[in-house]
This record gives structure tokens, sequence and C-alpha cells, in this order.
């Protein structure tokens, strides 16, 4: 028994272990099934964009009309209430957004209509769009010295370097060198008001022609029928008295041609004429006093324009200022509009003045400038300023291009001036964005 023994008990335990491995396992545990995962939270959603603020509509640009100090002269209609107070906004300017240079000069500041028209281009350059007086604009008064007007034009060509000059010159004959040299040389354009240059190097000139016709002919006009009114004529013949400007400026002799293109064939009257009053009001109150005192023959007086005022104070001083429907009454009449013969007018004092001042040539001068050198433009060679006579019966509504003269405007407010329409007068439009966009592009 033994001898069999040992391989059974083998045998059964290789089938034993072959077995084993043929049996299936014990089935192996599920695997754990996976913590459950959250649903995807969707992102917020986005806000809506907000609503642009609402846009205001474009302000209307400021009008005649809008402004309460002119609100009695907009209702007579000796203001258009439709011209802009600022008709130039992001006018001056070039294509690439540099600003246009102005340089202005006038022969003195010491008589009112020369400072009266600078002071106007002070408010309006800055408030075209030019800034403060230095960089791209200034001006300068010249005390009659013609070399310091010419020697300031030299300055400003080498520093400021302006795309035009504007000019009411000293000496319509000295400054022709420096004229032509700033347009012919240097390419600086020139344009003169009122008082001009003689050379053809001028782009244009724009002044009230005093030698006629229509310039200070249409006062020895008026003069002429005023006089036959108080009941002078050929049975009764009469003296006057023309009191000089300054016999050495052009403008003065001019102003004695037109008024004696009307008076000198009348054969009744006959003119004397005084020493130069200098354009200043102290000395034309003197010279009037001792021409009256010394002829006591004249009847009216006639004054080259600038100081003429001062015809009421020397009247008053030697007793004569006397209302003008006395029968002794000396008439007074002035080339020149000014605030005192404005408001002598107004009084009952003066007579009559014409519509000539330095501003209405300044504010179209700078319009002319503009329509040539900013809008490309062709100009005229001269365009002649409207010359209308002033007295009692007109002075309320008496206006041209839609304005008064200046000393018709508030006074010292240059603030509330409006620039004038130069169509109906002068034949052009006022320059505009829509003009510069038409002519230029941009």
């Amino acid at each position: 028994m033994k001898k069999f023994l040992i391989p059974l008990i083998t045998v059964a335990a290789v089938a034993a272990i072959f077995f084993a491995g043929c049996m299936p396992g014990a089935p192996e545990a599920p695997p754990e099934a996976p913590p459950p995962t959250a649903p995807p939270t969707a992102p917020p959603p986005e806000a809506p964009p907000e609503a642009p603020p609402p846009t205001a509509p474009p302000a209307a640009a400021k009008t005649a009309a809008d402004i309460p100090e002119l609100a009695d002269m907009v209702a007579r209609g000796q203001v258009d209430g439709s011209l802009l107070w600022n008709p130039f906004e992001d006018l001056l300017v070039k294509p690439d957004g540099t600003p246009f240079k102005v340089a202005y000069t006038v022969s003195t500041l010491e008589v009112e209509p020369c400072a009266q028209s600078t002071k106007m281009m002070e408010d309006y350059l800055p408030r075209f769009g030019l800034g403060p007086k230095g960089e791209n604009w200034t001006t300068f008064g010249a005390r009659f010295d013609v070399d310091a007007q010419i020697g300031w034009m030299e300055d400003m060509a080498a520093t400021m370097q302006p795309d035009w000059f504007q000019v009411h010159s000293v000496s319509a004959e000295l400054q022709v060198p420096v004229t032509e040299k700033m347009v012919y040389e240097l390419g600086i354009p020139v344009f003169t008001q009122d008082c001009g240059i003689e050379t053809d190097a001028v782009t244009s000139f724009i002044a009230h022609k005093f030698e006629g016709p229509g310039g200070t002919d249409i006062l020895g006009a008026w003069l002429i029928n005023d006089l036959m009114d108080r009941g002078y004529g050929p049975d009764n013949p009469c003296v006057i008295a023309e009191e000089w400007g300054m016999r050495e400026m052009l403008t003065s002799k001019l102003r004695h041609e037109g008024f004696h293109k009307a008076i000198d064939p009348i054969d009744w009257i006959t003119v004397i004429e005084t020493k130069d009053t200098n354009w200043a009001e102290e000395q034309t109150a003197t010279i009037t006093a001792d021409t009256i005192m010394a002829h006591p023959e004249v009847v009216a007086l006639f004054h080259h324009g600038c100081g003429g005022q001062g015809m009421v104070p020397g009247l008053e001083s030697i007793g004569m200022l006397l209302p003008l429907d006395d029968p002794n009454h000396i008439v007074i009449a002035s080339n020149d509009a000014e605030n005192a013969m404005w408001d002598n007018v107004l009084a009952g004092k003066a007579d009559t003045f014409s519509t000539h001042g330095m501003v209405e040539p300044s504010d179209i001068c700078f319009q002319v400038a503009v329509t040539n050198v900013i809008l490309g433009q062709p100009v005229e060679k001269f365009y002649q300023c409207p010359f209308l006579m002033v007295d009692a019966t007109n002075i309320d509504t008496v206006q041209i291009g839609g304005v008064p003269p200046s000393c018709g405007m508030p006074r010292g407010r240059w603030d509330l001036w409006i620039p004038m329409n130069p169509l109906p007068e002068y034949g052009f439009p006022q320059p505009s964005l829509e003009l510069r966009k038409q002519y230029v592009g941009y």
C-alpha cells in the first residue's frame, strides 16, 4: 500500500492545481461608480450693452436775434437778426489742421475809427478759432510812422510768416517796396483797407471812393440841398469852411477832391480851407473856433473825418452852437461816422456824417482775404464801400450788410458785434465751411 500512496497523493495534488487554474475565480467587485458630476453651469448671460446716452441735437448757431442787447435794433430792422454771430467757426484751418495766420496793421490807434476796427478784429480772430494774440494773429498801430509800419511788416514776415497781411497804410507811396517784397519775393499776399498802397502787388483794396463818384461828393450834394432848404442860392450866396485832415495823406486829398466835384459847379458857394486838424478832436475844436471868429460869414463846416466831432465843442466855446432850426445855425457835416458825431446828431447838435469808418472796410477786407486765400477764389482788385449820409431822419435805421455803422452798435462790446453780410453790397457770399468744402474739398 505504501508503494502506491505517494504517487496517488502526488497525482491528486497536481490535478487539483491543474483544475484550480481552469476554474473561474471569484467575480471581481464591480468598479465603484464615479461620484455624480454636477451638470455644467451655464455662464451667466452677458448684460446687454448700455444704450448710448441720447445725443442732443446740434446746437443752433448763434445769431443776432439771439443777443438780447441787439433786440431793439433787430426789431426795427437796423440789424439783420439772421446774421451769424460766428460765421467763420472752424473755417480758418488748413487741411493739415494747423490754423491760418493773420497780420493786421493800421496807421495809428490814436484815432477812433482805427482803434474801433482794431478792437473788433482782436475780438473776431479768437472768436473765429485763432486763439489768443501772438502765435496765429497780431495787430499793430504805427502812430503814423511809416518806417515803423514797414519794419513791422518785415519783422512779421520773418517771424510769424503770416498767410496774409491786412494793411491800413501810413503812406500809399512809401510802402510800395515792402509790399512788393512781401508779395513777389516771399509769396505773402497783401490786402489793403481804407488807406491803400499804390501797387498792383496788392491783391485787393477795400475802401470808400472818396474822390467819387459815390464818395465824398455825396456829402457835398447833401450839403448843397440842405443849404438850399435854408434859403441859400444864386440870390443868397454863402461860404463854407473845409477843415482838412492831413494834407500829406492821400485819403485826405481824395476827400477834398470828391467834395469839390459836387461843390465847385455851384457858383453861389465859396469854400475857404483851414490848416490841418491832424485828425484830432482838440485841434479841430481850436481850428473851428478860430475860423468862425476870423470868418463870421461861414454858414457851414465840412470836416474830412476823424476828429470831426471837435466842431461841436469848438462852436460851443464861442457861443455859436445853435439849434438846427435856428436861422443862424452853422451846419456841421463830417466825412466820418464817430461815436460823438452819432450822439451829437441824436442830440440835435450836429447835422450829418457819412457811414464811412474803419469797421466796415476791415470786416469786408477780412472776408475778401478769406475768400481768396482759404477758399482759393478770385477777388476784385477794388471793392467800393457804400457811402451813405446819416442825419436825424435815418439814424435809427441806417445799415449796410445788415449792421449799422460801428457807433450804432453797443459801445465797447465787441463780443456782441456781428460780421456783416457782403453779398448785397459787395457781390460775393460770406465765406463758410460749405463753400470751403465745395471749392477746396475739405
